[in-house]
């Protein structure tokens, strides 16, 4: 894959940058929430708990809104 093929988007959790993916940049909206929900720096957030809201800007950013218990 060339440089130009590939673009990293950031993952958030509730507003917070947690990790960042490098992906093609024809990934679906669904391939990339899958693959962020995947990522263990992101899985390890997202465990037990409620996803609220999943935000995806294509070629931007992934956001997703968890309940907490605060």
């Amino acid at each position: 894959m060339a440089k130009d093929d590939t673009i990293t988007i950031a993952v958030q959790i509730n507003g917070k940058t947690r990790n960042t993916l490098e992906v093609p940049v024809n990934i679906s909206k669904d391939e990339f929430l899958n693959l962020a929900k995947a990522d263990e720096k992101i899985a390890k957030y997202l465990l037990g708990q409620t996803i609220l809201k999943e935000v995806y800007i294509p070629g931007k950013i992934c956001n997703f809104v968890i309940k907490t218990l605060e």
